[in-house]
This record gives C-alpha cells, structure tokens and sequence, in this order.
C-alpha cells in the first residue's frame, strides 16, 4: 500500500492482486505459507491479543487462492509472524525501532488514533530459524515487515461487505493486500528457492 497525506487526510492506493483467469492455482504453482506468532526459546510468545490478530489474518490468507497455509515452516516458502498490533505512531514507531537493519521495515504515515497490524514475512533459510526482530538476517535471507493499517480507505467509496473503517479486521485485509502484492511480484524467485532446497 503506498500512503499519501492530502490536506491532512491520508489516502490509500491498494493495488488489487487478480491471481490469473480466475482458476485456482495448482498445489505445484501456489506458494506455501506458514503462519506464526514470534518464537522465543522455542515458545510461542502468545498473547490473546495476538492469537486473535493471527485468526483474523489466517481468514484472508485462506482466502487467496494462489496461496495455501503449510502447518510447518519447513514445507512453506515464505513465512508470516503476526508481530503485533496496535494503535497510532507513537506505538508503531516504538516497534519498528526494536527491527533489525537488515530487515527491510519502509516508514508508514499513521493517524494518531489509526489502528494497525504489524507482520514479518521470511523467506530463504531464516524461515526455519529462531530469529527475533531484533537479530540480524544473513545474507541468504530475506525479512520484511508489513503493516495494515485501519484508516487506509477514508474517504474512498467502499464496497458494502467491507470491514468498518479503523477495525483490527480492515488492518488485517490492508496487510494481506500488500503481503499478496508482494508475493505475487516475487513468486517466480520464491518457486525457484523451492526447487534450489529440494535437490
């Protein structure tokens, strides 16, 4: 999603993601993904609130037909872990500055009372390793974060079935949007990554 502030209204430009003629993508051509919380000593780091924001990610992801969930890192091609969530600049801001350099985190314009999804999507051998947000990636890897936010269609005509504007639902749908913007763009490299690991 790319944010552009007009007069103190931040607008939103979401880049819809067709998958094809509309035929569901072979196990073969659909990316694996898995789907977690932040690992730490081999916890899950659980919360309620982030057990929740993973089920209301879980119900786009599944919904994108050239994706399919894998219950294990190992047999997905990319990894998403739901980092958090919260509310305005002042808490996005503090998390972001807990993120490695060498995760790729591109600064996001955010109301003071916008609500927001934060999520790491990994890709090559760091998928399977246990590495927080704050340990640096190898060069073989690599991390990026995506954040949905609540606000990002305000002003814009909307279609009935939407989420409301500013819901922890409409932050889960933005996020998605940009995570399968990004896959989609980079699905030939990650299906190459797949092939590479199995020989």
């Amino acid at each position: 999603m790319r944010n552009l502030r007009r007069g103190g209204v931040l607008a939103s430009l979401i880049v819809c993601v067709v998958a094809g003629s509309g035929k569901v993508a072979s196990a073969e051509d659909s990316l694996a993904v898995f789907l977690n919380l932040p690992i730490t000593h081999g916890f899950s780091d659980a919360t309620n609130a982030l057990v929740e924001t993973r089920e209301l990610i879980r119900g786009p992801l599944s919904a994108a037909t050239e994706l399919r969930l894998v219950d294990r890192a190992e047999d997905a091609d990319v990894v998403v872990t739901v980092l958090g969530r919260g509310k305005g600049d002042v808490e996005l801001t503090a998390a972001l500055r807990t993120v490695s350099r060498s995760i790729v985190a591109p600064p996001v314009p955010i109301a003071a009372s916008e609500r927001y999804i934060d999520l790491l999507v990994t890709t090559g051998p760091c998928r399977t390793r246990a590495l927080t947000v704050e340990d640096d990636s190898p060069d073989s890897c690599y991390r990026r974060i995506f954040v949905g936010v609540g606000l990002g269609e305000l002003g814009q005509r909307r279609p009935v079935k939407k989420p409301r504007l500013n819901s922890w639902e409409m932050c889960a749908e933005a996020v998605i949007a940009d995570v399968r913007a990004w896959l989609s763009d980079n699905a030939n490299r990650l299906r190459t990554f797949r092939e590479l690991a199995s020989r």
